[in-house]
């Protein structure tokens, strides 16, 4: 290039292309939160399936790890079985200093000796916490009255007795009739202290419901539909578990979103089969959500944590 004015622009043109693409740093995002979730670990849990979830979680650094219940087998009334299924958990959940907040599943909280254990050794049943401008609530979906819980015993050992002579028959019996088994029951207190949380926090940004059963399904349930009108006019998100299936749907113009396993059993009849958790997102004033499978996690070797690589993850590997 000897033409004086070609050199002239082309220095020019130069010094204007490093100015015009300079990288800043980004922007820190104010208000940011970043959570995990994980589904079912029981009803049959599958060895080392949620070791996988928990290794990969800890590589992702979450602000914190939410549930949906069924943490261990429980179906117990022998404290010391209790505190060995729990001690096995928090084995498996890992000590990574991620903040991780437990809901009731229907095997945590089988019986009413197994309610006193759960309050004496992990904590309340129901609570709420803000975090970031945003509501946090769990519930627990077993909230039943001793009397119940007895009378359900009673129906259980009926009905496996029933199974054991003829299993076809184990569908006629009052224990499979039994309308809580499916969906819960949430108590006149845990209602009230719910709608309290709310009305104490009317400016959030958004709200999240976390609990085991999906109590809204039951057309007779009032009290979390009591909880539902408290919620009109503000967004908010519901999250479940325990039928070991994944499925989202919009009620009364919100995201319901049942999570399937992560690590409980796979029941071959369900639609969505997937061990998963699943990632939320929010920065702004409406959260993102992704479902991560756990055969998708690699660690920077390319494997699955938790020398995952001989387990199944959905219904179609396992079978």
């Amino acid at each position: 290039m000897d033409n004086p004015m070609l050199k002239s622009i082309f220095s020019s043109l130069v010094l204007v292309s490093s100015v015009a693409f300079a990288f800043d740093a980004p922007e820190p995002l104010k208000g940011q939160i970043r959570f995990a979730i994980i589904g079912d670990l029981t009803g049959g849990e599958r060895d080392g399936v949620f070791k996988v979830a928990s290794k990969g979680i800890e590589q992702m650094q979450p602000d914190f790890i939410m549930s949906i219940g069924d943490l261990i087998e429980g179906g117990t009334e022998d404290e010391a079985q209790m505190n060995s299924e729990w001690a096995t958990f928090q084995n498996n959940l890992g000590n990574k200093g991620i903040p991780f907040y437990p809901a009731v599943g229907n095997h945590d909280i089988s019986n009413a000796k197994m309610r006193t254990w759960y309050e004496k050794t992990i904590g309340p049943r129901y609570y709420h916490f803000v975090y970031q401008n945003s509501l946090f609530i769990v519930m627990d979906s077993e909230d039943f009255t001793d009397a119940f819980f007895t009378d359900l015993k009673v129906k259980r050992n009926q009905a496996i007795e029933v199974y054991k002579k003829d299993p076809a028959q184990f569908e006629n019996t009052e224990y499979a009739k039994l309308s809580q088994r499916y969906y819960g029951e949430i108590s006149d207190n845990q209602r009230d202290y719910v709608i309290d949380a709310i009305q104490e926090n009317p400016n959030v940004r958004w709200t999240f419901i976390f609990m085991h059963k999906p109590v809204w399904q039951n057309e007779q349930e009032k009290n979390f539909k009591a909880i539902e009108t408290e919620l009109m006019g503000r967004n908010y998100t519901v999250f479940n578990g325990h039928v070991h299936s994944y499925q989202y749907t919009q009620r009364l113009g919100q995201d319901y979103i049942q999570l399937a396993t992560s690590g409980g059993k796979i029941f071959e009849d369900q639609l969505v089969n997937m061990d998963h958790i699943m990632w939320v997102g929010l920065s702004g004033d409406k959260p993102t959500y992704l479902n991560i499978k756990l055969d998708g996690m690699r660690d920077k070797k390319g494997e699955i944590p938790a020398s995952g690589q001989s387990l199944c993850f959905d219904n179609a590997d396992c079978k």
